[in-house]
């Protein structure tokens, strides 16, 4: 369906788009086509053939990609991360500059790594309480997010942090939950400290049209007197900044350690919300609020205006849980039993004292659609029969095997996995 809302509302939006946003979406529109190149997997009892078609990889919108990606780092993380309790700290910033966080995305990262190193700073007061002494050294994972609920364009920071800090031998200290007063003390000095890195930044203007359509996509406080919110616990707001850190999930609850890392790494639409009407319009039903209908180039407006900026990661890595941090092997958790390597496949070798914890294609196309492509419904083992890399080897295959090509035919059903919620 959302395809479909591009194939109707880019064409006259295209035109004014950078090269970057338009190479998403010409991938997003190609994504899952078989005639694009695909895997074939063969039955060894029964000889029927599969296909299971290339991604486009998007890291803007495709919601099947950023779904994968989502549960991709929440397995690689709930092996990774120790067995202690995390904690989400979310930070959101004044709507005055969320525009300039767009244009200069290097003070998103300044601001990142001030939350961090106060989190860090209260921790080691707290563990020296406890009697904690020598170097102490905390971890961090923080995600950013570039949307909203409501796909608006919200630049903000998920930080996954536990609750422990770590000596010079590896040793942990479990730390006690913050209050409401150490949140705003965290909040007030990260307050002081980004004060500093905006002190010299001129206010920012768009340059081009697509840096308009970011800016009419911000989402601005409404001229509305509201009635004052309810007090929350461990939420803290100050001048425009507001940090949430009642979120948190025990160090043996290793299920909702992922179904928190997955919500951090998420995308911003979910296609199961999305409706086409009957007038051609659509309706989006956001998690939280009204629906609201836009018109197909209304629709893709908001999401190319989504699209985070190139050479930024999303998902990084702090502390302990640094790449080469040299207390991460004593850090994290052990790794998960490795799945049997099939009779066809030659095991790869691992350099010692590093396992890997990637899920390799059919794990990850399994753990997130429910489908194992391997398993036929004879009840035999498929393997991988052949691959079709390009799009003249991929349509004379479909010939074939019977499929058809036409541009608006059904493709084969394993193609069009569905979208999966990421939150329980």
């Amino acid at each position: 369906m959302l395809r479909e809302a591009f194939r109707q509302g880019w064409p006259q939006v295209c035109e004014t788009m950078p090269a970057r946003v338009r190479r998403e979406v010409a991938a997003f529109l190609h994504c899952a086509d078989v005639r694009r190149g695909f895997v074939e997997v063969s039955c060894d009892e029964c000889h029927q053939s599969e296909v299971v078609a290339f991604r486009c990889k998007g890291r803007g919108f495709c919601p099947s990609c950023t779904n994968r990606r989502a549960v991709e780092t929440g397995v690689r993380l709930e092996a990774l991360l120790p067995r202690v309790r995390h904690r989400q700290w979310t930070v959101s910033l004044p709507f005055s500059l969320r525009f300039l966080m767009l244009k200069r995305p290097r003070l998103l990262r300044a601001l990142e790594a001030r939350l961090v190193h106060a989190v860090w700073r209260w921790q080691r007061q707290v563990a020296r309480r406890l009697g904690a002494e020598g170097p102490l050294r905390g971890g961090a994972v923080v995600f950013t997010q570039w949307f909203g609920s409501t796909l608006q364009v919200t630049p903000h920071l998920h930080a996954l942090l536990p609750e422990a800090v770590w000596t010079a031998d590896g040793e942990v200290v479990e730390l006690l939950a913050p209050d409401d007063a150490d949140v705003e003390a965290i909040l007030l000095r990260v307050f002081r400290q980004v004060r500093k890195d905006f002190a010299d930044e001129d206010v920012p203007w768009p340059e081009d049209e697509y840096e308009a359509l970011q800016r009419a996509s911000l989402q601005h406080p409404l001229p509305l007197e509201l009635p004052t919110p309810s007090r929350r616990r461990r939420v803290a707001v100050a001048m425009g900044f507001s940090l949430h850190a009642d979120t948190a999930v025990h160090g043996n609850d290793r299920a909702g350690l992922e179904r928190l890392v997955r919500y951090g790494a998420r995308g911003p639409i979910a296609e199961s919300r999305l409706r086409r009407l009957d007038d051609g319009r659509y309706e989006y039903t956001p998690k939280r609020g009204r629906p609201f209908i836009v018109t197909a180039e209304g629709l893709v407006r908001r999401l190319v205006a989504l699209v985070p900026p190139a050479l930024l990661h999303l998902t990084r890595y702090h502390g302990v849980f640094a790449p080469h941090a040299a207390l991460r092997p004593r850090v994290t958790a052990a790794p998960p039993p490795t799945v049997p390597t099939p009779s066809w496949r030659k095991p790869k070798k691992q350099k010692p004292g590093r396992p890997t914890r990637r899920l390799d294609w059919a794990a990850l196309h399994q753990h997130t659609f429910g489908v194992d492509v391997f398993r036929c419904p004879c009840g035999g083992r498929r393997r991988i029969y052949a691959i079709h890399s390009t799009r003249a080897a991929a349509e004379e295959r479909l010939r074939q095997l019977g499929h058809p090509l036409a541009p608006d035919a059904v493709l084969p059903p394993s193609t069009a996995q569905p979208h999966l919620p990421l939150v329980g």
